[in-house]
């Protein structure tokens, strides 16, 4: 009987902490610190995503399943996938498998 894989989550990105700060010039900088190393796997963006995005004015680049972690929220985190930073826009949350679906935005 052949092996049957159970875990997908083969590629690595990082969770970051957002914070606010003072810049040089008085005015608010976004703060990116590492929190830790997140193993998720890729998943394509629906039409109703999309649909849900444009109603909300935002934008979905990238779409990503991973574990349920339930101190992860949209104000204060974001991800960096390849060096290239993301803004979480919406979470859904799958309680029966324990993993949650990450939509992101680029930040520009």
């Amino acid at each position: 009987m052949p092996k049957r894989q159970t875990n997908n989550l083969r590629w690595k990105a990082d969770l970051m902490s957002l914070s606010s700060e003072k810049g040089s010039n008085d005015r608010p900088v976004v703060v990116r610190k590492r929190e830790r190393l997140i193993v998720y796997e890729p998943v394509g963006i629906t039409s109703n995503e999309k649909y849900l995005a444009m109603q909300a004015k935002t934008d979905v680049d990238f779409r990503m399943k991973c574990r349920w972690d339930p101190l992860v929220n949209e104000k204060d985190f974001g991800i960096r996938i390849k060096n290239v930073d993301y803004n979480i826009v919406r979470i859904y949350v799958l309680p029966d498998q324990r993993e949650m679906e990450l939509s992101l935005s680029r930040v520009d």
